[in-house]
């Protein structure tokens, strides 16, 4: 069984075990959450989109780490002028994984 989740602002094509990196978190380290918001499931080799089923459903996680990401570094210049800004980013992370999908199975 397979979902397609939003969290952190991305939508993820996930399944039981997937390991995922995601923006920073309000969850610790080693806390399981559930995520509803559910875009799409796939169950038995059919997708389901209806919202009415997909309310009732909810994938469970796991923060497993929280790291900061690759490094971006930002720089500008202007030929003539002396004008130069160097400016740099690093996003904070947590690695979640999918432990399971919970789908009732009344509606499904």
């Amino acid at each position: 069984m397979k979902a397609i989740i939003s969290i952190s602002g991305r939508q993820f094509h996930v399944g039981g075990g997937d390991i995922l990196e995601v923006f920073r978190l309000k969850q610790k380290k080693g806390e399981q959450f559930t995520i509803n918001e559910i875009v799409a499931l796939e169950k038995d080799g059919s997708l389901i989109t209806d919202r009415d089923i997909l309310k009732d459903c909810c994938v469970i996680a796991e923060v497993i780490d929280e790291k900061k990401g690759k490094k971006i570094r930002v720089f500008k210049k202007k030929k003539k002028t002396g004008y130069k800004r160097k400016r740099g980013h690093r996003d904070s992370l947590s690695l979640i994984k999918i432990l399971k999908i919970q789908v009732p199975d009344a509606k499904s």
